[in-house]
């Protein structure tokens, strides 16, 4: 019983990957909510982007000092302190960059 039951709980599994895996692969333009790959302009204001990128570059510079000063330090809590600012710091960078990759870019 126990293997029969395993065996239609495999099946259900694979058929329901199976079923997801075709509506991720549909053609662009099928789907009624598709966005055209040939958008030409920005969502977002120059400006406000503008804002966005340099607040990326920011993180991104300031991590990197962060981490300079990680690798400095001789104290084990502060250098394990430093070193997870520094991946936060540099994590709201990606996260920024994404943000403009989103919004900005044409």
């Amino acid at each position: 019983m126990r293997a029969t039951l395993t065996v239609v709980m495999t099946v259900a599994a694979l058929f329901t990957l199976t079923a997801r895996a075709d509506w991720q692969w549909a053609e662009v333009g099928t789907v009624e909510n598709d966005i055209s790959q040939d958008e030409t302009e920005a969502t977002w204001a120059a400006d406000d982007c503008e804002l966005i990128s340099d607040a990326a570059g920011a993180y991104l510079y300031h991590s990197g000092e962060i981490m300079k000063k990680s690798r400095d330090s001789d104290e084990k809590e502060q250098k394990a302190g430093l070193f997870k600012a520094a991946v936060a710091l540099s994590q709201l960078s990606v996260n920024h960059a994404d943000v403009y990759q989103v919004f900005c870019k044409p």
